[in-house]
């Protein structure tokens, strides 16, 4: 498939009379469709302190009793070659769910019924309290958990709720009740449908308007979304962690979400510095030094503003001078350090890698989902960002980043030794 001619699948695209918005991309011989449920309800918009995640519990428990209940169409679905699942994020939860394209009307009604009607059991809920706690007790003693944490912790202002755990505190979690989550439970006027596959013949429209037409459609009414914002200082934090001979290293700031021009920029410099065992952080600190077994380097984007991280584990008996590693190649890096034959090999990459990723109707409804969820229509904003990136070059790379991250002012974590003597 030629990258140059390539265009993200179109969907059609229809409002069912309770508010439901459907999109269908016909992805000709992907016999194996794909379907998202996108459920709007931001956490910064609904959660209270006292009820901090609540959105992840309602997409939990949106999938918790299934199997049993919903009149089998769950368990009949699986039966024929399908399966639903739940996920969440800042943004609200997703229902996911595939299978053969000729059984997508029994896909509709797996999903439809799994959120309407919402009648979760107390006993699946004190289920997933107990779940939530352990997981929060446990988190201290896993590096990577406690290093992303901490790191968002520092990196953005404090009380930003984007900054605690999306599953919510041990605190919030004793306190919370089924009540909470039952009293955010949204309509269908919230909701956005993303089908793709090889729908000729499926009835694809029919069937979602027969499926979701019984999901009430609630109220469409704005809602304060909160953005976050970065801290005034870069700050730095240091856990002893289990011991042993690595140390889990965490250094960032925050950046810019999708909406920034600088963000093809930033994917492409992301790639070039920890993006795979040749990368720039990788040849210097597992190459040269032999001091990790990789570090990745990425940019991640909210819906407003993002994040900038290099993690990875480092030899504890020389944390502090991999730290400094990091810092002397994102330096160089800034300065405009770099092959720009390199620049250009990274990015005609991922603009190869683009059309084959998205083969998949999988890759195709998420990425509809998370864009969407963020305000962004995809197919024009991922055909404008692939052109945006085929233009860029070492200098512009460079540039842009120059801009987005200064070394000297990384918020800096490590879970292990840090002993800097």
């Amino acid at each position: 498939m030629d990258p140059v001619t390539w265009r993200f699948p179109q969907p059609e695209t229809f409002t069912l009379d309770n508010g439901l918005r459907v999109l269908l991309a016909d992805m000709p011989g992907r016999h194996v469709a794909t379907a998202a449920l996108s459920i709007g309800l931001p956490t910064t918009a609904v959660e209270r302190p006292e009820t901090e995640g609540v959105v992840a519990a309602y997409a939990a428990l949106l999938n918790a009793d299934a199997p049993h209940h919903r009149d089998g169409t769950v368990g009949a679905l699986a039966l024929a070659g399908g399966m639903v699942t739940t996920r969440c994020g800042h943004r609200g939860p997703i229902v996911m769910g595939d299978c053969p394209a000729a059984e997508l009307p029994r896909l509709f009604e797996a999903m439809a019924a799994t959120v309407h009607p919402f009648t979760p059991t107390t006993r699946s809920f004190e289920a997933l309290r107990r779940q939530v706690v352990a997981e929060r007790a446990m988190e201290s003693d896993d590096p990577i958990a406690l290093g992303n944490k901490l790191i968002h912790e520092s990196v953005l202002a404090p009380g930003s709720r984007y900054g605690r755990p999306l599953g919510g505190t041990e605190k919030a979690w004793r306190a919370l009740t089924l009540d909470d989550v039952t009293a955010v439970v949204p309509g269908a006027a919230r909701m956005t449908l993303i089908v793709a596959g090889d729908l000729a013949g499926t009835g694809a429209a029919d069937a979602a308007a027969k499926a979701f037409d019984g999901v009430p459609a609630g109220d469409d009414l704005p809602l304060a979304d909160v953005p976050p914002l970065p801290a005034d200082r870069p700050g730095r934090a240091h856990r002893p962690g289990r011991g042993g001979p690595q140390t889990r290293l965490v250094l960032g700031c925050f950046a810019v979400d999708r909406l920034d021009p600088r963000w093809p920029s930033a994917r492409v410099a992301g790639e070039l510095l920890g993006g795979g065992p040749d990368s720039l952080l990788n040849r210097e600190l597992r190459g040269r030094m032999g001091a990790s077994y990789g570090i990745e380097a990425r940019f991640m984007p909210f819906f407003s503003g993002g994040v900038f991280v290099v993690s990875g584990f480092v030899d504890a008996a020389r944390a502090p001078a991999a730290a400094e590693a990091i810092t002397r190649v994102l330096t160089r890096f800034r300065e405009g350090d770099v092959d720009g034959g390199l620049v250009t090999r990274v990015r005609d990459r991922m603009l190869a890698a683009a059309p084959e990723l998205y083969e998949s109707t999988l890759a195709v409804t998420q990425q509809y989902a998370e864009l969407l969820s963020c305000g962004i229509d995809p197919p024009a904003y991922v055909d404008r960002h692939l052109g945006l990136m085929g233009a860029l070059d070492a200098g512009r790379v460079t540039a842009d980043f120059a801009s987005l991250v200064d070394p000297a002012l990384l918020h800096t974590v490590a879970v292990g030794r840090f002993e800097t003597g």
